[in-house]
């Protein structure tokens, strides 16, 4: 099984930087100056979902549920989101999922921006709707927000759900108050957050969250659905 996942691998990136070639081309022909910091607005930007696949120096993206293939060019600051990658993992032989701001451009490029979410185990995650709103985790404990709806779940216990609101947010931080049963703070700041999947896989997330329930807080990770 091993041989058979390296010669798969070998063939997706031989067809995807032989199909590339020319978008390489035209990149090369009209260079894109990223703007001061290419992070601003990204609590409310596009994530792009997929697995991210390293040949010498390139990096390739391929989305979820998609057989496309299209070039990477990393516009965050001096490209922290490649380093980030590596150093939970990349490399060549290795793929890895990877949710990241940014989106496809018709010139088959992708322009990153941010990291929100990456995983070593290297399936889709990607849900099949993607609502925008946040989720966190920690130590026994997860929390989802979805349609306005706020709800916590931990371990041995019952669901605690709650409406809850935006109070506030910038490029680096997001406040938000949980009320019904919950009636709470959730305090979102951007800050690389490793964790540890179901699979025992590392992951990476780009928010540290901070909920407080009935003066006892709860700390993890947080990224964007």
């Amino acid at each position: 099984m091993p041989f058979l996942r390296h010669t798969l691998l070998s063939l997706c990136l031989a067809a995807a930087t032989s199909g590339l070639a020319a978008a390489d081309n035209t990149a090369a022909a009209a260079p894109t100056a990223p703007a001061a910091d290419t992070r601003a607005a990204t609590a409310a930007g596009k994530v792009a979902r997929g697995l991210i696949l390293q040949s010498q120096e390139r990096l390739i993206f391929t989305p979820c549920r998609d057989r496309n293939y299209v070039n990477i060019e990393d516009l965050s600051p001096n490209a922290e989101v490649t380093t980030q990658l590596k150093a939970l993992g990349l490399a060549e032989g290795t793929p890895i999922y990877a949710e990241v701001f940014g989106e496809a451009e018709g010139n088959g490029i992708l322009r990153m921006r941010a990291l929100n979410f990456a995983s070593l185990d290297a399936r889709c995650y990607a849900p099949r709707r993607s609502t925008g709103e946040w989720r966190a985790a920690g130590k026994d404990w997860s929390l989802t927000l979805f349609e306005n709806q706020g709800t916590l779940q931990q371990s041995n216990q019952p669901d605690v759900s709650g409406e809850y609101a935006v109070n506030a947010q910038d490029d680096n931080s997001v406040n938000i108050a949980l009320g019904g049963q919950l009636n709470a703070p959730l305090r979102l700041k951007r800050q690389n957050c490793r964790s540890t999947g179901d699979s025992g896989k590392p992951r990476l997330q780009a928010w540290h969250a901070e909920l407080t329930v009935k003066g006892k807080k709860y700390e993890g990770c947080a990224w964007r659905q």
